[in-house]
This record gives structure tokens, C-alpha cells and sequence, in this order.
């Protein structure tokens, strides 16, 4: 199978750490001239397959948080490999799943990761992005903070050129008015080569460069290989 990076990678057939794949944050940044933001990248990993010492089988769902500021995140494909290795291996429960997956997880990102339970999206009205719109960012003159959802986003892998659906969520003083501008300036993503966390960051910087008021921007990508990566950044 397309492993990390487009590369050809064979399906572990044991237990397989080394199987992740480091992606080095700065590089990212340094070609968008980005300095490195606040905030954390939630991994919801739905499929989480291991067996016990008699081998009976369990499935579970967890969430890995890895800090903005880790030095490397991991290649997403190479992720569901290791994940997919677990069930070489025998486990006493599933804390002792979790504590491997934190371990082998914080020697690649080179930081401390939080495993919870799976983070949820909010349950909110919408507004639908627009495609090929004009749009100009301005400083807003509302004061009021308040949480909007856009729905339909999308930027396209710049490993396969795949499309990447998300929700974005933004919690920021935003006029009424101007969230057809805001969706059409979202819609500018449509067909940009970006990972999920750079698209996260430059639509942060961008915002709050226009001079908008926003305290966090969320994007609560869809699951592919029973993963969903939801990169937020605060200011």
C-alpha cells in the first residue's frame, strides 16, 4: 500500500512503532512565514483494535492531544499503521494500550500527548461556505464573541491531491454581515494543497491579521482510516 509521504509501505505484520512518520512543523511555517501558534492538534482515532493475553478482542475509541509546539506531528497514514499493529501485540487492558500509544506517540512528536476520551463537535447552526466569491477581510465593529459554524470546507492533501472535508469553527466577534465574506474567504481553500494543521494556522493568522477579534479557530476535519484530525489554534 501508498505509505508515509506517497511512499510504497508494506502493512506491518507485528507490533510496529517505527512505523511513524515525523513531519517537521517548522518547514511547514517558515514557507508561509508563520511563527509557531498556540495550540493543540486532537486526534480522534475510532478504531482501536487490540487483544488480550487469552485473545479475546477489543475495539475502542480514543483521542491523542499533541501541543502546536512539538517539534514534529505525524503523517496521518503512518498513524493508522502503527494503530493497526496493535493487535500484534498482547495487552493486559486498554490502559496499558494507551500508555504504549502515548509513549511511542511522544517519541516521534518529541512532547508531551494527552490521550482522553473522542472530542465532539458542537451541535450548532451553520453557515455554508461559498466557492469562486470575491471577498475582502476587514476589522469587525462587533464586540460580541459567539462561536459559528461554517460547513463545507475543503482543501485538498498535498500528498494525493484528495480532497479534505471539515467544519470550521470560529470563536470570534464576527458582524452579521459579514459572514457571506467569511465563508467566501474560506472557500478560497477549495483547491489549495495544505495539510489540516497549516490550513488551520493560516486561516488563524489571516483573520487576526485583518484585524478580526478571534480567540480560537477549530477545524474539525472528517474521519478517513477511522482518524479525524481536529487542529485548533488560539490566540
Amino acid at each position: 500500500m501508498t505509505g508515509p509521504l506517497g511512499k510504497k509501505t508494506s502493512t506491518p505484520t507485528s507490533f510496529s512503532p517505527d512505523v511513524l512518520f515525523p513531519i517537521k512543523r517548522v518547514s511547514q511555517r517558515q514557507s508561509h512565514n508563520l511563527e509557531t501558534p498556540k495550540g493543540i492538534d486532537i486526534w480522534n482515532i475510532h478504531e482501536v483494535y487490540w487483544l488480550d493475553h487469552d485473545d479475546n478482542a477489543h475495539q475502542h475509541e480514543m483521542s491523542l492531544t499533541i501541543p502546536s509546539n512539538s517539534e514534529n506531528t505525524i503523517e496521518s497514514k503512518s498513524m493508522k499503521l502503527f494503530i493497526n499493529s496493535l493487535m500484534h501485540k498482547r495487552f493486559e487492558s486498554f490502559e496499558k494500550v494507551s500508555e504504549i500509544v502515548k509513549k511511542s506517540v511522544e517519541g516521534i512528536v518529541g512532547s508531551e500527548v494527552t490521550i482522553d476520551k473522542l472530542h465532539l463537535p458542537e451541535d450548532i447552526s451553520s453557515t455554508n461556505i461559498k466557492i469562486n466569491t470575491e471577498y475582502q477581510l476587514r476589522k469587525q465593529t462587533t464586540k460580541e464573541l459567539k462561536i459559528q459554524r461554517f460547513r463545507g470546507f475543503r482543501s485538498l492533501c498535498p500528498v494525493t491531491a484528495q480532497p479534505d472535508l471539515a467544519d470550521i469553527y470560529l470563536d470570534a466577534a464576527i458582524d452579521t454581515d459579514f459572514l457571506n465574506e467569511l465563508s467566501a474567504y474560506l472557500g478560497s481553500y477549495f483547491d489549495k494543497e495544505c495539510f489540516h494543521e497549516l490550513c488551520i494556522e493560516l486561516i488563524h493568522h489571516d483573520l487576526v491579521s485583518a484585524g478580526i477579534d478571534v480567540i480560537s479557530t477549530k477545524g474539525f476535519f472528517e474521519r478517513r482510516g477511522g482518524i479525524a484530525i481536529i487542529p485548533i489554534r488560539f490566540s
